[in-house]
């Protein structure tokens, strides 16, 4: 996790209290400690000044020591997006795997662009209530549109966790229907229902609990000179690369790999010319989590 330093603007800091309070419903002063490095008096300062701009938006809670948000919940300082969310969460998987701050310290930077993929609607309102369900362990009522039915049904799960496969977010949850843990995808959800408590352990979620190493190569078929390519292209030593990824994520990166082409059926693998599949999978494992 990186260090943050001062001199954040006040603009910010009130739109980081109103972010928190939308989608995690709460806020308390070591939270804008932790995220801006000010002072105890400065955090009173700021929650004061939001509360003056949006006095129905929060109370305090002295029982749990925290501003709460409203029923009556409305924003004035940003512009709720499920897109933003997703990207804070990209950023903070981001903090895990470098040494810089992701504030950019790029100033003249060169003309640049990146591929644009498809966006993926996901409705801010049923992300809030979703973040909602998996903080209290609520379970929920949806009504889905699977790729295996030509309607869209309701069906219970319990939510517990959210993944990104690189295209599209992902909802790790466990279906009352049919009784396992399987993922759902966000854009797919039409309609969220009532919430009820539920009695299930996602602790036994082993698939989302256990990792899996998956050692590849470039194909042998390939030339010598053009192995020598992949395995720059992939960052290998000594010819293989280690990849680490949850086992119920696995069946994502493989698909992207090109080991496998239908996410329905993860066992078959494909069978691809080798300038084509350029890369092979030699070996899978289970590691500790």
């Amino acid at each position: 996790m990186t260090q943050k330093v001062g001199n954040w603007s006040a603009d910010t800091r009130l739109q980081f209290i109103e972010f928190r309070l939308y989608w995690e419903g709460k806020i308390n002063r070591q939270d804008l400690i932790e995220q801006f490095r000010i002072s105890v008096p400065q955090c009173t300062l700021d929650l004061k000044r939001y509360l003056e701009l949006a006095p129905d938006n929060a109370f305090y809670d002295r029982k749990r020591k925290a501003y709460l948000a409203t029923e009556e919940f409305s924003p004035k300082l940003i512009t709720p997006s499920s897109g933003d969310y997703m990207a804070q969460l990209e950023v903070r998987q981001a903090e895990h795997s470098s040494s810089l701050s992701h504030e950019s310290f790029i100033s003249s930077p060169p003309d640049f662009d990146v591929v644009p993929v498809p966006e993926r609607t996901i409705d801010p309102s049923f992300l809030r209530r979703l973040l909602r369900a998996i903080e209290e362990g609520m379970a929920v009522n949806i009504l889905y549109q699977s790729l295996s039915r030509d309607e869209p049904s309701y069906r219970w799960i319990t939510p517990h966790a959210m993944a990104s496969d690189g295209y599209r977010w992902h909802l790790r949850s466990y279906c009352h229907d049919r009784q396992k843990f399987i993922d759902f995808v966000f854009g797919r959800i039409l309609e969220i229902g009532e919430t009820r408590r539920s009695d299930i352990d996602i602790s036994l979620d082993a698939d989302w609990r256990t990792y899996l190493e998956l050692t590849i190569a470039p194909n042998p078929s390939l030339p010598p000179a053009h192995k020598r390519v992949i395995e720059l292209d992939y960052g290998m030593s000594e010819g293989i690369a280690k990849i680490q990824v949850r086992k119920a994520l696995s069946a994502y990166l493989k698909k992207r790999l090109g080991f496998i082409s239908d996410l329905s059926r993860p066992g078959e693998s494909t069978e691809e010319a080798p300038h084509v599949q350029q890369v092979v999978l030699l070996e899978e494992r289970e590691i500790a989590s």
